[in-house]
């Protein structure tokens, strides 16, 4: 038998070369520095410090660590990645030093929102240099007149905190927990925990861009959040000198109040959201506009219920009657489009909408031109939203910001700020690696299909059953054999099973406790019927089928006011169809086709197999100074330093040489903006 043997030989570890871990932030760095970006970086991220390390330190180290597997704590990937070659890193954005884990979670302590919140965009936005993605026809949504919209998604996600015991004795100091300055009990959805915070984020659809995120402790304050939501919406449109009529906010059921429509209106921000109104859903005049609706199937997944749509024109919502600006002043009712939204359902209990006859009906605002945005299309746009939810956990999985990784809201909005910032910066590298070709993509004329399921008569008051449920019907329909009450149409069924329509009660009571209600059939509804000679006293063609029965007159006064109100409203109903007629050109409306994740996947693919290497030589040290004496008056009185001086506090010599070596694909070349073959020296801060 054959024998091999292995040579085994040790050496030392290079010190030059980065870890795996970091050789994307090590390439971005390098790329960010050519770019100039971090010197305005340098210059915008402010935190009040006397001394220690300024934000530009601190953020090129949270993004360090984004970079690499953020599913450990600072404090591992500052021990076992970062700490070994923290100079070597910084070297390359022109820095002496990065803060330990220590000093960063102290750094994050001393983050300002006032000072924060201004540098937002510069954040998110210049340093991933998002214009150029943002322009690009494939990020666009297209409407039924093949015109570009920027579509944004504005929602908020929770992260909660679960509070351990906490003992309680005389001979224990006050009990204090580090959450108490950060979160507070909130409403969490599906999510458990005893006190939390909210993300107010904004996302590009089309890209898949973060454009805005700030925090705010428990579920934050809903109309505040908003507004700074659709503020970095107008700012972001301004930026791309786009137009604002055909940007388009998506938003859920929380905005669903005339308080967010008026905002979304004085920022002439166009916007779908759910309508939160459960009244409506009794109201005559929405009753009337659901009966003589057109509907129109909505294009199907296949993968839920099979919806249809229906434009019920424009509608005043009023305010409600508490509702009041910051200021105390009233709102004004808002007029704006309602788009109807309904499937099968036999599911009675549900959060959204209301069941009516059977059909989950949903009512939707869309302050949108029906003929560029369909009613089938407004729906389609609006269920879009998931695609934002499959991007939070997409989030999570990659950057696992649902992690603690400051107590101090300010610092954990920043850590969150940075992590996004990333997230948008392999998005634009993924994009720029893989740009796709510069045209719009092609549109399907568009043709509405009705959908003929709808009963007629469809739906049934639920105001007036409601009252008919009250009616002791065993009593009520004592002397009709066979008869019976359904209590889901609110009809009554006779024996041949044809229900029948309350439709009329008799102006006097028939007794002292009471009144005749009229139930009738359509007319011809009895027409096929083999027990219709035997049935009606008519021998007139097409009679329909008249029933009276005996309930108590105060119950049958509450009827003939509602009944008086549904035919009041429908002969002052306007007859004109609320459908729009779309001329033969329309087309159908076109969501991005973009593939965000596969541009990250494709900035990821670039650093398989991929090394850097850093190596720096610094100036001779000037001789130390004197410990017992100050350098200057200034210092000897402890005066606060510039915000320049405190960020050249760490800046990097001038005449320290910094070279670089990255082993790896062409792609990551391109990304450096260097030419091939051609491997240049990066020297002090330049």
């Amino acid at each position: 038998m054959s024998r091999s043997a292995a040579k085994v030989s040790f050496k030392p570890a290079d010190p030059s070369q980065l870890p795996d871990a970091l050789s994307r932030a090590a390439v971005l760095l390098i790329a960010l520095q050519r770019r100039g970006v971090l010197d305005t970086l340098g210059e915008a991220l402010k935190i009040r410090r006397q001394g220690g390390y300024s934000g530009l330190d601190l953020w090129i180290f949270l993004m360090a660590y984004f970079a690499s597997d953020p599913s450990d704590g600072i404090k591992t990937f500052y021990r076992d990645t970062l700490k070994p070659v923290k100079r070597h890193l910084a070297a390359l954005a022109g820095r002496k030093d990065l803060p330990s884990s220590s000093s960063a979670s102290r750094a994050l302590a001393a983050v300002e929102i006032d000072l924060l919140r201004p540098v937002t965009h510069t954040l998110l936005m210049n340093i991933a240099d998002v214009d150029d993605l943002l322009r690009h026809p494939a990020v666009f949504s297209y409407d039924a007149r093949g015109e570009r919209w920027h579509l944004f998604d504005v929602d908020g996600t929770v992260s909660t905190l679960r509070h351990r015991a906490l003992p309680l004795a005389d001979d224990l100091p006050e009990p204090s927990r580090r959450s108490e300055d950060m979160a507070s009990p909130g409403y969490s959805g599906r999510k458990r925990g005893d006190v939390q915070f909210d993300r107010m984020t904004v996302q590009h659809a089309g890209s898949g861009l973060w454009t805005w995120a700030h925090l705010g402790q428990g579920n934050g304050a809903p109309l505040q959040d908003l507004e700074l939501a659709l503020d970095s919406m107008v700012e972001c449109c301004k930026r791309l000198d786009f137009p604002l009529h055909h940007t388009l906010a998506r938003m859920d059921g929380e905005a669903g109040n005339v308080p967010c429509f008026t905002a979304c209106r004085e920022r002439d921000v166009l916007f779908i959201t759910r309508l939160n109104r459960p009244a409506l859903f009794e109201d005559p005049e929405v009753l009337h506009k659901l009966r003589e609706a057109i509907w129109y199937q909505v294009a199907d997944s296949g993968s839920g219920p099979r919806r249809v749509a229906a434009d019920l024109g424009e509608m005043t919502i009023k305010p409600g009657k508490k509702t009041r600006r910051p200021d105390g002043t009233v709102y004004e009712p808002i007029t704006i489009r309602v788009v109807a939204s309904a499937y099968v359902s036999d599911n009675k209990k549900t959060n959204r909408g209301k069941l009516l006859d059977g059909w989950q009906v949903e009512l939707f605002v869309a302050d949108l031109d029906p003929v560029a945005w369909p009613a089938p299309e407004v729906i389609v746009a609006y269920f879009g939203r998931a695609g934002q939810e499959n991007r939070f956990a997409q989030e999570d999985r990659e950057l696992h910001l649902d992690r603690i990784i400051s107590y101090h809201l300010p610092g954990q909005e920043l850590a969150t700020l940075v992590a996004l910032s990333l997230w948008n910066l392999r998005v634009v590298e993924g994009f720029a690696a893989h740009r796709p070709v510069e045209e719009a993509p092609r549109q399907t004329p568009y043709t509405p299909v009705v959908d003929a399921r709808m009963p007629a008569q469809w739906p049934h008051d639920p105001a007036l059953a409601r009252s008919l449920d009250k009616v002791v019907w065993e009593e009520a329909l004592a002397r009709r054999p066979g008869w019976s009450w359904n209590s889901a149409q609110g009809e009554i069924r006779c024996p041949e099973g044809r229900l029948m329509t309350p439709t009329t009660i008799r102006p006097t009571p028939s007794s002292s406790a009471h009144t005749s209600l009229i139930f009738r059939r359509p007319v011809g509804g009895c027409e096929d019927c083999s027990a219709r000679e035997g049935c009606l006293r008519s021998s007139r063609p097409l009679a329909p089928k008249h029933a009276e029965v005996q309930v108590e007159s105060a119950l049958a006064e509450v009827m003939r006011e509602r009944l008086a109100e549904v035919r009041r409203v429908a002969a002052e109903a306007d007859k004109a169809p609320t459908d729009p007629s779309w001329p033969p050109e329309a087309l159908t409306v076109l969501p991005s086709l973009f593939l965000p994740a596969r541009a990250r996947q494709a900035f990821d693919a670039l650093f398989v197999n991929a090394r850097v290497c850093v190596e720096f030589t610094e100036p001779e040290a000037p001789p130390p100074r004197l410990q017992l004496v100050a350098d200057s008056p200034a210092q000897r009185q402890r005066r606060r330093m510039t915000w320049q001086q405190n960020l050249d506090r760490y800046a990097l010599d001038d005449n320290t040489s910094v070279a670089v070596e990255v082993s790896g694909g062409l792609n990551i070349e391109r990304s450096l903006g260097k030419q091939q073959g051609h491997q240049a020296p990066l020297r002090g801060t330049g």
